[in-house]
């Protein structure tokens, strides 16, 4: 079945998981009436991309928004490309983020606190594949094939313990949102 944007058309098991879960969770809803804003995060909730629960589409960075950038005149606006990229802190072991801007050369280095003021200065050991491109996304930056091999790596290293090992899909971004942000 060919899926639309608009999440209008629905499996039977999509409608069983959304009855399912809307039952489970019934006394938890404070209103008779959903937003559509509402119904379609539930839908990307449920939906499904090679038969698994896609579970990062329905987590927001709402402090940050694709204007961002811009307002802090990092880039001009969101047709200038501007790439995610990742290292390690050799000294800390922690995960640093940077944009890098391909036409100005500038890089902007991300720290938690940018998402939230409560937050920390750094990252941690590893940054969830899924959560690196949702902040692509929200951020509509692009990162290379590399980039994302490299975070997977030092995921799969600090979460499993071997940088080889298979990563659960379920901490990778769906083919979607990944072909939205590769180079």
């Amino acid at each position: 079945m060919n899926r639309n944007k608009s999440f209008s058309l629905l499996s039977q098991q999509e409608i069983d998981t959304l009855v399912k879960f809307l039952t489970e969770k019934k006394k938890g809803v404070d209103s008779d009436v959903m937003s559509q804003n509402s119904i379609d995060k539930l839908l990307r909730l449920i939906q499904t991309d090679k038969n698994r629960l896609v579970l990062n589409s329905s987590i927001t960075v709402d402090s940050l928004t694709t204007t961002f950038l811009e307002e802090i005149q990092f880039r001009d606006s969101t047709n200038e490309v501007c790439e995610l990229r990742c290292s390690v802190n050799p000294e800390t072991n922690f995960i640093e983020l940077s944009i890098f801007n391909t036409k100005t050369e500038k890089t902007l280095v991300l720290v938690p606190k940018m998402f939230d003021e409560e937050d920390a200065e750094n990252w941690g050991y590893s940054i969830p594949p899924f959560f690196f491109n949702l902040l692509a996304q929200s951020l509509t930056l692009k990162y290379t094939q590399e980039t994302l091999d490299f975070v997977c790596s030092v995921f799969a290293k600090v979460n499993y313990g071997a940088e080889d090992r298979k990563i659960s899909e379920m901490y990778l971004p769906s083919s979607t949102a990944l072909l939205e942000c590769l180079l």
